[in-house]
């Protein structure tokens, strides 16, 4: 027999106990997914960039130097060989050509440093992030689709406008949707049935068990795999000595080639 009525039973009572924890804990999985996409991701993927990401676009473009100076003294070699004058003008303009990708590469990470000084000149304060949070999981215990099953076009269009203002970091346009709504944030499960109680307790088990495999597979990538990495000062030193050990071998390419060359013209 189906249990269709809201009767004031233990059993009843105990499906409302766990209802309550599952929207709980859906509330601190989607806040907590949502924010390592949409925030988390950006903000450690900017320190990865200010701390490695110059020292490392100055590495490529110091590779790409010695790679376009290695092909410069080949071509000139190879006109050499075939006793012509080396043109250099047309070597010049053909090593351009080989190196359109690495110099739209060098481009890209130059946008990117660009971009990631402005997040983090962007930050707001750790206790605005508090705020900004707490709100949050209010609005989405009144508006998330998951934990209203009956939501009004009203409704959806409000928690659409809640997840924009969560992503700008809009606190006080958060403030004004909460001032909006009801002082009441609590739904009332005493008067739902039990068999309504326990398909939503079903329901928020599947969409929490989906929430925990994708924050374990974003922890597992970029750029929260190198988290450990981006607030370690010693291992940002040593990386940053490393990558510099190789500037300065790849500078003595440099030199090596444009020396051959300087002899080769010379000849």
């Amino acid at each position: 027999m189906n249990d269709s009525s809201p009767a004031f039973t233990a059993e009843n009572e105990e499906l409302t106990r766990k209802l309550e924890l599952l929207h709980q804990e859906f509330l601190d999985l989607f806040t907590c997914h949502k924010d390592m996409v949409e925030n988390e991701s950006v903000v450690l993927t900017s320190l990865y960039l200010e701390k490695l990401g110059r020292i490392q676009l100055e590495l490529l473009e110091k590779q790409t130097e010695a790679a376009r100076l290695k092909m410069k003294m080949n071509l000139i070699q190879a006109a050499i060989n075939r006793d012509e004058k080396p043109d250099l003008y047309a070597i010049d303009k053909e090593i351009n050509t080989r190196l359109q990708i690495y110099y739209a590469e060098i481009a890209a990470q130059s946008a990117q440093l660009d971009t990631a000084r402005k997040v983090l000149s962007h930050l707001i304060s750790e206790e605005d992030v508090r705020k900004l949070k707490e709100i949050f999981r209010l609005l989405c215990k009144r508006l998330h689709p998951d934990l209203n099953t009956h939501q009004t076009e009203a409704e959806k269009d409000l928690f659409i406008k809640v997840k924009a203002a969560y992503d700008l970091q809009q606190l006080s346009e958060l403030q004004k949707i909460l001032l909006f709504l009801d002082e009441s944030c609590t739904e009332n499960l005493t008067l739902t049935t039990g068999d309504e109680k326990l398909r939503r307790i079903k329901h928020l088990e599947r969409n929490i068990s989906d929430l925990k495999e994708k924050i374990a597979q974003l922890k597992q990538s970029f750029p929260f795999s190198i988290e450990e990495l981006i607030f370690n000062e010693e291992a940002v030193l040593q990386k940053q000595e490393e990558i510099q050990n190789q500037i300065k071998n790849i500078e003595k390419e440099i030199d090596k080639y444009s020396n051959i060359i300087s002899i080769m013209i010379d000849e």
